[in-house]
């Protein structure tokens, strides 16, 4: 093992319950180049870089999780990357020592870094600071040298982008610090650490682009893993509506379907399994929530999609357009449609939004197109899945102009079909 090696710490043989969800709870992502997810897009999703099968990229995730379950090395790592590798016949850039220990360590200095915020945010009433600490050697950068010592409120702004790991076989942590242990240290709040934002060029899959980042910042590394993972923790009686409100945001090379690269191909409508039938003009909640069971066998339903993923469809379906009831008029035809939408859609679209605590949250869009009884295109039928709760859409074709017996790509699907596309049904 070399020197460098040997700085690499095992898997704790804790179960650091924080660090585990951090990792569990991420979705696999096909990619094809690391700038393919940014910033904290990590922290909602597992991708290796070049990886573009789930399979394969669902046992990289699980070497990782058992390597931090068990307390494994990075010699133990190591084997179950040549086995996978081994497995899927994967053609990967770099050796295989090197591309093991960058999979392995990243991920753990993520987690493991992500599970210490989620304990700062949990004890910051008792412990209302956090402490930059960086190894200091000479491996040390010249910033993270710098930015040792440095202590701020934990809910302070430059945490947001400085808190580590912050670059490439980072070893920096922050530790979570009390009023008695300042005055005993003889330590003092600091003032935070001027900000020199440096212009980088990168290369994506749509090509070099130019992105910005904190001095001592490796590029994509300015944001704070726990934050985008679970979210700054407030008290719930101040949290607001415009709290749970999203803001959608992209990876630097993405570039939306129609903006100087071909758009998706058209979706090829189909017959449903399950015929549709007539909304009810006039609908009570009561009604509508009948619906739902005589059509989901229950009051509840779990369906699998392609990727194993669960999707669960609850009353929440109807009950959360209680103040709004117009917006739910018609959408009970949909009801029959949702085993066949989640286990067999056309498409999955996976897209990333951002919420006013912190916290990155997954989107999964769920498409299909479908025809009427007559065999012609009727309806778009769309499923948005976001932190355990399932939306829907449904989009009438009918007096549209279908060209070729296919359904146009710009047919109010753009806002739709966006993000990244990870799943497409063959046939």
């Amino acid at each position: 093992m070399s020197r460098e090696d040997a700085a690499i710490p095992a898997a704790r043989p804790v179960h650091f319950r924080e660090a585990l969800d951090f990792l569990r709870n991420k979705t696999r992502v096909p990619t094809g180049q690391w700038a393919d997810l940014w910033r904290d897009e990590h922290t909602r999703g597992f991708m290796v870089a070049g990886a573009a099968k789930d399979q394969l990229i669902a046992d990289f995730q699980g070497a990782i999780l058992k390597a931090m379950e068990n307390g494994e090395t990075l010699d133990s790592f190591r084997q179950d990357f040549d086995r996978i590798v081994k497995k899927h016949g994967w053609s990967h850039k770099g050796s295989s020592g090197w591309r093991s220990r960058v999979i392995f360590e990243t991920n753990l200095r993520q987690a493991y870094n992500a599970g210490r915020w989620v304990q700062a945010q949990r004890l910051k009433s008792r412990q209302p600071y956090l402490r930059y600490v960086s190894v200091q050697d000479e491996r040390t950068r010249p910033h993270h040298r710098a930015w040792h010592g440095t202590i701020l409120p934990v809910d302070h702004p430059w945490w947001n982008e400085h808190h580590p790991p912050n670059g490439w076989n980072c070893r920096c942590s922050v530790m979570s610090v009390n009023d008695r242990e300042m005055k005993r240290r003889g330590w003092t709040v600091s003032k935070p650490p001027p900000d020199i934002i440096t212009r980088r060029r990168i290369n994506t899959s749509a090509g070099a682009r130019i992105v910005e980042a904190p001095a001592g910042i490796d590029s994509g590394f300015d944001y704070n893993p726990g934050l985008g993972a679970f979210g700054r923790a407030r008290q719930a009686s101040i949290l607001k509506l415009e709290d749970h409100r999203t803001e959608e945001f992209f990876a630097p090379g993405y570039v939306p379907p129609g903006f100087n690269q071909d758009e998706p191909p058209a979706i090829e409508p189909r017959k449903p399994q399950r015929p549709l039938v007539d909304y009810l003009q006039q609908p009570t909640e009561p009604e509508m929530l009948k619906r739902l069971h005589d059509a989901i066998g229950g009051d509840h339903a779990v369906y699998l999609d392609p990727f194993g993923h669960r999707v669960a469809i609850t009353d929440a379906i109807v009950t959360h357009w209680r103040n709004d009831p117009d917006k739910l008029r018609t959408r009970d035809a949909m009801f029959g449609q949702f085993e066949e939408l989640i286990q067999s859609p056309s498409e999955i679209w996976l897209g990333f939004a951002r919420r006013p605590d912190g916290k990155v949250i997954l989107k999964r869009r769920y498409i299909n197109v479908v025809t009427d009884a007559g065999n012609r295109p009727a309806l778009i039928f769309i499923a948005e899945e976001r932190e355990g709760f399932v939306g829907f859409h449904e989009v009438g074709l009918q007096g549209t102009t279908i060209i070729g017996g296919r359904v146009p790509s710009s047919l109010r699907l753009g806002k739709f079909r966006r993000g990244k596309l990870i799943y497409r049904r063959e046939g």
